[in-house]
């Protein structure tokens, strides 16, 4: 029964996180790419390639260190080759530029590829400077 519950909260919050437009007013701060502060994308830069995971947790993770989602460019090119189903090889490129300062680092995308992780660590480092 737990579990049940557990299961019908988590699809709760993901349906609010989907539904909700968040402001950069809100006071829960902004979360998405669907409001007016959004990264530049360029590039490759369909929707398919980023999931949205991804962008909600890179979104959070510029918010949550002072930065705003609309201080970055995230340049997404695909990697040529076919892959099977089950194939691990990563995907696409994700190059992250802070705008302001010109700081840039690529990043591997895919299946089992967790680049908004690596970002986070460079991020916390100080690759892309002060907000």
């Amino acid at each position: 029964m737990q579990v049940r519950a557990r299961v019908a909260q988590a699809r709760t919050m993901t349906d609010k996180l989907d539904s909700d437009t968040l402001s950069p007013d809100s006071a829960q701060g902004h979360l998405s790419f669907s409001g007016t502060r959004q990264p530049l994308l360029t590039g490759d830069s369909h929707q398919y390639l980023l999931a949205r995971g991804d962008q909600l947790a890179f979104a959070a993770e510029v918010v949550r260190f002072g930065f705003a989602p609309d201080d970055f460019a995230l340049d997404i090119e695909r990697l040529p080759g076919k892959r099977s189903a089950r194939s691990t090889a990563p995907t696409f490129l994700v190059r992250v530029a802070n705008i302001h300062n010109r700081r840039s680092v690529k990043y591997l995308g895919g299946p089992g590829r967790a680049w908004v992780a690596r970002f986070l660590e460079d991020l916390i480092v100080g690759k892309y400077g002060e907000p």
